[in-house]
């Protein structure tokens, strides 16, 4: 990464961007002066008091956007103290984490977040991704039978499974590999990512050559997709690798800078505007590539 590039990550006017980079892209310890003082301002800051606001409301989804946010922006359950525990829980029994599409992005989360070593999360981890399929996906959720009649074969959901492969990524950055971690490589490697496997031109989703963010149950762009495959040691090389590094830099801009596509109309948090430079997107790409 060029050094005026990392500068601009690690602005002081954004700490939830300055410090996922200072974690996750400088590597630098919980411990180390930077990230200390850089955890700090976040948690002193106006973005921070939104998300913890958020937290604190009735609806679950509010909860779920909070939680969303504050593993994106590289806090633990530690740092945020006494104001999550409660609601974490709370959010679990009233929902068994079974949120519509929302379930495994949400674990991924909590890995983020701290709360992977608690026997409930752990459990529920173990049970969903024993229930990855032969093709390396995870079927669709719905009852629809319209959408999802459980008489008929069905291949795996492209959106359900790219949040398994965000939450499997993470468990492997925090040194636990399950087992199922090739297999779900192979889903995506063996159509060069993206493509379906009878037309390696058309996207299985379009949502996923873009650079959606923050990410959404259903919407998870190239940029995070692509820095888990690179998590879960897929070789930057390969074939799949240098198709998906393709589509990213189509997002270039010429300073070296990603351009974000597309957010929700009320995000989990304010990322910055589609169509302009994102820090985020930026980060994202360049942790792809390391």
């Amino acid at each position: 990464m060029d050094q005026n590039i990392l500068d601009w990550l690690l602005e002081e006017n954004n700490p939830e961007v300055r410090l996922r980079t200072l974690k996750e892209y400088e590597h630098l310890p919980e411990n180390d002066e930077k990230v200390i003082a850089c955890k700090n301002a976040l948690l002193g800051s106006k973005v921070y008091e939104r998300a913890l606001k958020k937290l604190g409301k009735e609806k679950n989804w509010d909860k779920y956007d909070a939680i969303l946010g504050f593993a994106e922006w590289g806090l633990t359950r530690d740092d945020i103290g006494k104001d999550i525990d409660s609601e974490v829980f709370g959010l679990i029994e009233s929902t068994g984490f079974k949120m519509l599409c929302g379930e495994p992005l949400l674990l991924r989360n909590f890995v983020k977040l701290g709360y992977d070593q608690e026997d409930i999360v752990k459990n529920e981890i173990d049970s969903v991704l024993g229930l990855i399929r032969e093709d390396g996906g995870f079927r669709c959720i719905s009852t629809n039978k319209k959408i999802n009649n459980p008489n008929k074969p069905h291949k795996s959901c492209a959106r359900l499974t790219v949040e398994y492969l965000l939450l499997v990524a993470e468990l492997s950055l925090q040194g636990c590999r399950p087992e199922c971690a090739d297999d779900l490589v192979h889903y995506f490697t063996k159509r060069n990512i993206f493509y379906r496997t009878d037309d390696m031109i058309t996207p299985m989703v379009d949502v996923m050559i873009g650079t959606f963010y923050p990410p959404d149950p259903i919407k998870i762009g190239a940029h995070q997709i692509i820095y888990a495959l690179h998590a879960l040691g897929c070789e930057p090389e390969s074939e799949a690798m240098q198709a998906g590094y393709r589509v990213l830099d189509q997002h270039r801009m010429e300073n070296g800078r990603y351009v974000l596509t597309a957010s929700k109309s009320v995000p989990a948090f304010k990322a910055g505007n589609a169509g302009e430079e994102n820090k985020w997107v930026t980060l994202y790409a360049y942790m792809a590539k390391e």
